[in-house]
């Protein structure tokens, strides 16, 4: 099942305390990525939200939001994007300590935070951080997928959006976007709306 799928079923009432998502399927990412985010119902204005993007973010800032209590809630999502120190990305934008300082977090986590935690790209298995994540998130990872579990999620989606294939349609479809998700999904969406205008 990709990983996407399996992201379809969480809601902010089944949301575990610590959810990672990541993948080096890129496509898959962004969209997986945008329909966690609002199958959560994640809105900016939201007090019981917090959301960090990993590049610009000062961690003191991270930090004091982590342990601190939630407003108007029992509890809150404390969202981390483009968190790419866990990955094998060669760009950094945490130093040593504030990475020791979150591993201690998460060793001790609020009781009162969901923590959601997106990174691009292959996570970097031998760093401790992706050790104590794999071992006690919820792992989403969007992994290239074989040409038959594309052609049996788009074929389900295609359906879902009412969407009918004459002959090889379909599996032409798939042969020219070079049976790549991001190229797959571009392709429905256009094909969706044309046949809308129809």
């Amino acid at each position: 099942m990709l990983a996407i799928e399996d992201s379809q079923k969480l809601t902010l009432s089944n949301l575990s305390s610590l959810n990672l998502f990541t993948g080096t399927d890129q496509g898959q990412f962004e969209v997986m990525k945008s329909q966690v985010l609002k199958q959560i119902g994640y809105d900016p204005a939201d007090l019981n939200f917090a959301y960090f993007d990993m590049k610009e973010v000062a961690y003191k800032d991270l930090e004091l939001e982590l342990v601190s209590l939630p407003f108007f809630a029992d509890e809150k999502i404390v969202i981390l994007d483009h968190f790419v120190d866990i990955t094998t990305a060669k760009k950094r934008f945490l130093t040593d300590d504030e990475l020791k300082s979150f591993e201690e977090y998460l060793d001790n986590p609020s009781p009162t935070t969901k923590l959601l935690i997106f990174a691009e790209g292959k996570l970097d298995s031998k760093r401790r951080l992706v050790k104590l994540l794999k071992r006690d998130a919820i792992v989403f990872d969007a992994i290239e997928p074989k040409e038959q579990e594309l052609r049996q999620y788009f074929q389900k989606w295609s359906q879902k959006q009412g969407l009918q294939f004459v002959g090889q349609s379909f599996e032409n479809l798939l042969i020219k976007s070079g049976f790549q998700f991001s190229e797959i999904q571009k392709n429905l969406l256009f094909y969706s709306l044309i046949s809308q205008m129809a």
